[in-house]
Order: structure tokens, then sequence, then C-alpha cells
């Protein structure tokens, strides 16, 4: 497998940046490795190059560091044993939120480089075999990236056994899942990852948030209010607690989970979604459709709520409303979410009678799927029947006609 490793220097302003690359220059190392001077060079790094060590220079839990480890589980896995952060005597809320992230490695900055060196060293040997946990773990996430559904799908069964006994690849597994819309199977395989391993807390915030997603908010609250007991100052689990009273209806709570989020220097971007969300669920449309324009890179949770109004909006005979919806949710999503908005887009222009322009969402919903697929092939069809039957062509029509009617992507 080809990687590189990164080293992400986010002292204060002012920290000498040429001494720590000095001090990277003094060693030979077998791989790549990149030096990063800020959380932006360390971010494109991630999602431009195929990195699997990444080692972190910070005296104190920030924002930047939240968006580098957010960065690094979206793009390479979660994989705490790849990842370290440089600290003299870190603050035990420091280390709380970085535990959050599955990382319990800290590396001290008198011998760091040392420290570097060896984990280098245990990567290289780990990810040798192509067969290991890790290496199966970093290439399901990879196909995640790619977001090619049929890619996602190929790279899910080929990992075969391991799963069931690597907690790490089972939640690349659920993960992947979540990719694939299969919230159900991926709330399975958080479960069994939390299962493998108890301390392992990335799986049991997803697996509150693909129970969220499936309806059970009530179990999903339970979940993230146990997490709070031994981390209360997180502000991603608070997002999470706002999105889920959000979907229970109770926007007073929601609304102040966002707030407690905000305070505690949780991401200007995900507090933004979280009220954006809150607004759609409580039917202020206009208002949400206004954030919105403030927002990139959507989670499932979100996009869910999005398709969810849309399809409702359609099916009450609103179909330009959700139309509007679909077109501004498909800019924000993430890459593998894509397609399910382009597809009700589609249906959403056959009820308004504009068949070329869905037609044109289904070939964008299939090169975002990857291929073309049964439910697609039936929504085409029945928007064929329906432009033969409206330009008069009889022989066009026939040959669709038994085609089924389109039904909603949720």
């Amino acid at each position: 497998m080809e990687w590189q490793c990164i080293v992400v220097n986010l002292s204060p302003e002012g920290s000498d940046h040429a001494a720590f690359a000095q001090a990277m220059s003094t060693k030979e190392f077998p791989v790549p490795v990149l030096y990063c001077a800020s959380v932006e060079e360390g971010i494109a790094s991630l999602g431009t190059l195929p990195v699997a060590v990444m080692v972190v220079v910070a005296g104190a839990w920030s924002e930047s560091l939240l968006k580098l480890f957010t960065s690094y589980q979206r793009n390479v896995g979660c994989i705490g044993d790849f990842q370290a952060v440089v600290c003299e005597d870190p603050l035990p809320d420091f280390m709380a939120n970085v535990f959050e992230f599955g990382i319990d490695q800290f590396f001290s900055p008198s011998t760091w480089t040392d420290d570097l060196e060896a984990l280098i060293q245990r990567t290289k040997e780990t990810l040798s075999a192509p067969d290991s946990p890790e290496s199966k773990a970093i290439n399901l996430v990879r196909s995640v990236r790619g977001s090619d559904q049929i890619a996602i799908q190929a790279a899910v069964a080929s990992i075969g056994e391991a799963a069931e006994y690597d907690f790490r690849v089972a939640f690349a597994k659920g993960k992947a899942r979540e990719a694939l819309g299969d919230y159900q199977n991926a709330a399975q395989e958080f479960q069994a990852a939390r299962k493998l391993n108890r301390m392992f807390r990335p799986s049991t915030a997803s697996l509150g948030d693909a129970l969220m997603i499936t309806g059970k908010v009530d179990e999903a609250i339970s979940l993230f209010n146990q997490m709070e007991k031994t981390n209360p100052n997180n502000a991603d689990r608070k997002i999470s607690l706002a999105q889920a009273y959000s979907a229970k209806g109770d926007f007073v709570k929601a609304a102040e989970y966002a707030k407690a989020a905000e305070s505690l220097g949780g991401s200007p971007a995900k507090v933004a979604e979280v009220q954006a969300q809150v607004a759609l669920s409580s039917g202020k449309l206009q208002d949400a459709v206004k954030m919105m324009d403030s927002l990139s890179d959507a989670g499932p949770m979100f996009a869910a709520k999005l398709n969810e109004v849309g399809v409702k909006l359609s099916q009450a005979g609103k179909a330009k409303s959700a139309l509007v919806l679909y077109q501004k949710a498909h800019k924000i999503v993430r890459n593998e979410l894509k397609y399910k908005l382009s597809m009700n887009a589609a249906l959403a222009c056959h009820r308004l009678g504009d068949f070329e322009l869905a037609l044109k969402f289904l070939a964008r919903c299939q090169k975002e799927y990857g291929s073309s697929f049964p439910k697609l092939e039936k929504i085409r069809g029945a928007v064929k029947a329906a432009k033969a039957q409206k330009v008069g062509d009889p022989a066009l029509a026939a040959k669709t006609a038994a085609v089924a009617p389109p039904k909603k992507v949720s």
C-alpha cells in the first residue's frame, strides 16, 4: 500500500517552524514525511495524498485540532495507532477530547522525532501486509472517499471476516454502510465495533448518529448522555444532542445544545448545520434555505432530513419548492450522499412535467452512483414514457408504458 506521513504544527503563532523542520531533517524516514505549518495545509494533504500517519504538534484542544482529526477520520480511517499528539503535560480535558477520536498517543517535545521514527517503522511493518486489519480499514475508507457506490460495495465485500474480530474494520465497515445509505446495517456494524472495544468512543458516537437517522431517537439520546458522563465538554456531542432533540421535536433543547456546542468552541460549520436542521424540522423552510448558503460538507443526518422534507413537499404538490431544496442541498452534502438528491430532483421534475431536466438529473445520479441500478432505470423508463406521451409518440409511449410509476427515495 502506498502511504506517507504528515506532521502538522499547530503551535501558537511565533513558534519556530524552522526548528521543527530542522529536527525532522536529522532523521532518515523510510516513507515521505511532509511538514505542514498550518491546519489548512494538513487538511489539504489529508484530502489529496495517501496519508496513513499523522502527528500533530499542539498544546491545547482547539477547533483546528477538531478539524484535523475529523478530516483524518474521513479520509484515512479511525486508526489511533497511526496518530499522535506532541505535547508537554497535556491537561485532562485536552486528553479527553483527543480520546474521543480513539487516539491515546502523546509524544514528548524532547523525544518526538525518535517517537515518530518508531511509529513510522511500526506502521510500515503493519501496512506491508495487505490483509492486515489496518490495511483493510484504510482501503475501505479510501473507497468511501471516492464516493463511487459500486466501488464501496466491492470494498465492503472484500474485507471478509475482519470486521468480526477487529473494531477498527467494523467501524470502517459501518462508515461504508453509512455512505451507501444503509443506516440499519451501519448501526449493527457500529454496535459490533463497540462490543469489540468498549473504550473506542468513535463507534459509540457513530452508533448514536445511525440510531437517529433510523428513527430511534430516544436510544440515541440515551447513548449520548452516557458519553456525557465521562466527558461533558465535547462540542461534537452537544451537536449530536441538538440534532437528536431537533428530530424529537424539542426545538428549545435543540437550541440549548447548539449554543452549548458553540460555547465549547465547536466547529462553526457544524453549529450552523444543526441550526439549519432545527429551522428545517420546525417548518421554517425559508430560514433553513438561507442558512444553507454558508454550509458545506453536510453530514448524513442533515442530508436525510433534507431528503425527507423534499419528498413531503413534492408529494404535497410543491414540486418547485422541493426542487429548489434539492438543488441547494446538492451543493452542500458530502459526495457519497449526492446521488439520492439527484434522483429525488429528477422525480420532482417528473411531477412538474419537465422531462428533459428529469433525464439530466438521472444521468447525474448515475454518474454519482458509479453505474445504473434498477430503481434508477424504472424512474428513467417512467420519465421517457411520460415524455413520449407529451410529444405524441405512441410507439415510444407503448414501449415504455409497462414501467412502474416512480416512488420517492427517502
